[in-house]
């Protein structure tokens, strides 16, 4: 009954949601590297930085196709 979405009326995000939150990883992971910190954390900032590419390309070319698809 919970995994119905019929009857619960929720949706996960989309891919333009989840596009614009990689976007926002980025930006944020590259603003805390501007910052004078341990290396481990400049280093996990990094590893931030690059999800949150990764996950621009990926959700960003889903949300393209799917775009495309609706015209």
């Amino acid at each position: 009954m919970h995994g119905d979405r019929r009857l619960t009326g929720r949706r996960g995000p989309g891919h333009g949601e989840r596009t614009l939150f990689s976007m926002a990883l980025v930006v944020v992971s590259l603003l805390w590297m501007t910052q004078d910190m341990a290396l481990w954390a400049t280093a996990t900032c990094a590893v931030g930085a690059a999800g949150g590419v990764a996950g621009v390309c990926c959700f960003g070319l889903r949300y393209l196709r799917s775009r495309g698809d609706a015209s």
